[in-house]
């Protein structure tokens, strides 16, 4: 299966693809994400408040290039569709939904730039608190439309709710017209901010449709709301006054998952 993706690393850091060079290294594959449907927002907020989600010995590394420049905060609502182990029977209840809070990072040691896994919720119980150790139990929760009248493009609304158990929420609303998007595969390490010593390793492909950026000027977004609330980190930082650099939407998303 694993001649079935590239053989170099793709780093996936809002859509910027990096190719570096791997060891060769054994590894054990833990799951087989066979589909998902996802919604990225990559924001920029203020410094210390991203900060603050990091463990010790990392620093933000925001963006540097393309379509999501400058974003140091990733929020990604999730619509899994099916997920296998490696034997292909059903990864906890084989659907699921999440909220993934993510921190673009840098290893103050080692220099090594990943994904940070900070916080987030997944509805299905079997998920908590997740193989990163940060996942809380939540009603996360997706109301998607979508109409073609004829034409080729469609017009897409999506409402998603993210319902802690803790009290704390997120709310998304977005209404978009889908564009072309673009084929790629990826190779990525992320890594946990409960334990910044483990990661895992994702290799797969997806379809990217690039909504928004406030970099290259796409725009195919009509109205996007994002509102936190409760007593949480999550609602201090996401306060108003944080700005939305990119959006994107991938209709369809496929990886395979393995620990080194």
């Amino acid at each position: 299966m694993r001649a079935w993706f590239s053989k170099v690393a793709v780093l996936i850091i809002a859509g910027i693809w990096t190719t570096i060079a791997l060891p060769a290294q054994a590894e054990t594959q833990t799951e087989n994400i066979v589909a998902e449907m996802r919604t990225y927002l990559y924001l920029q907020l203020a410094s210390d408040a991203a900060q603050s989600f990091l463990p010790s010995g990392w620093t933000l590394s925001p963006v540097a290039t393309g379509a999501a420049k400058d974003a140091n905060f990733v929020v990604l609502f999730i619509d899994r569709k099916l997920a296998l182990t490696p034997d292909g029977k059903p990864l906890q209840a084989g659907v699921n939904r999440l909220l993934v809070v993510i921190v673009p990072s840098k290893n103050v040691k080692t220099g090594e730039v990943a994904n940070m896994i900070v916080g987030g919720y997944s509805a299905d119980p079997g998920g908590v608190p997740g193989a990163y150790k940060v996942y809380g139990p939540g009603a996360v929760t997706v109301d998607r439309t979508e109409q073609g009248a004829g034409k080729l493009e469609s017009k897409v609304t999506e409402s998603w709710v993210a319902k802690g158990q803790d009290g704390n929420e997120l709310d998304l609303r977005i209404n978009f017209v889908r564009g072309v998007p673009s084929l790629s595969t990826f190779d990525v390490h992320n890594f946990s901010a409960a334990d910044p010593t483990f990661y895992r390793i994702y290799r797969g492909e997806q379809v990217v449709d690039v909504l928004r950026s406030v970099n290259t000027g796409v725009n195919r977004v009509q109205m996007v709301e994002l509102k936190a609330s409760g007593s949480g980190k999550l609602a201090k930082a996401i306060n108003g006054s944080e700005k939305i650099i990119a959006i994107n939407a991938l209709p369809f998303y496929r990886r395979l998952t393995f620990l080194p």
